[in-house]
């Protein structure tokens, strides 16, 4: 039974930048920034002697491009799932927030079951979710990392704490955050959130 769940969003990308949409069709790669708040992570993870059993990250570019700099201390093989890609945008991927019709947006960011055209909703990656926590009660080992995206991993945590989909879609996941769940008795519990106190100064947040 995995124990310790650690689980990191992706460092900043282009996409992320320029405010496009961004999901599991489309790919950019990390910006200077983005690189730099990985490897600001990576020192905080080495200060503090921080390893773990196994290594996951979703297979899309940036999630890689994150794990491989995050990871490059612990001589553990990455394995790359597709259970943990980015919501599927379907036909708005690559798109400008701000060019989507602003009543579709509030749909798609404030009811679990919208889906976006020809992609996914957040029930979707809930169960995707369920579904890698599935695989993992296959494993024997203590703990694991996960390095992801932000709609997977706020999906994540709803799947492993039971969590309603509603209240997830609340739940904000900053670049390369760390969040950690604790299994307890029979269930999970989320321990800390979003934490990016190894990013000086905290960004504010504008979006």
């Amino acid at each position: 039974m995995i124990k310790h769940i650690y689980l990191v969003r992706h460092g900043e990308t282009i996409f992320n930048k320029q405010v496009k949409i961004q999901g599991s069709g489309m790919d950019s790669p990390l910006t200077s920034l983005g690189e730099e708040q990985a490897k600001k992570l990576l020192e905080r993870f080495k200060t503090n002697n921080f390893n773990c059993d196994l290594v996951f990250s979703s297979p899309i570019g940036r999630a890689l491009q994150t794990a491989g700099i995050i990871t490059s201390y612990m001589e553990k093989n990455v394995i790359q799932d597709d259970l943990l890609k980015e919501i599927n945008c379907g036909d708005v991927e690559g798109d400008f927030v701000s060019s989507i019709d602003p009543q579709k947006l509030e749909k798609l960011r404030t009811s679990p079951d919208e889906k976006y055209p020809g992609g996914e909703c957040v029930e979707d990656v809930i169960l995707r979710a369920k579904q890698f926590l599935e695989k993992l009660e296959s494993y024997n080992d203590k703990s694991v990392l996960i390095i992801s995206h932000g709609n997977f991993i706020r999906c994540f945590i709803a799947a492993a704490t039971q969590m309603p989909s509603m209240l997830s879609m609340r739940i904000f996941i900053d670049n390369t955050s760390l969040s950690y769940l604790y299994y307890f008795y029979s269930y999970y519990r989320l321990i800390t959130l979003n934490d990016i106190s190894h990013l000086s100064p905290i960004p504010l947040k504008t979006l």
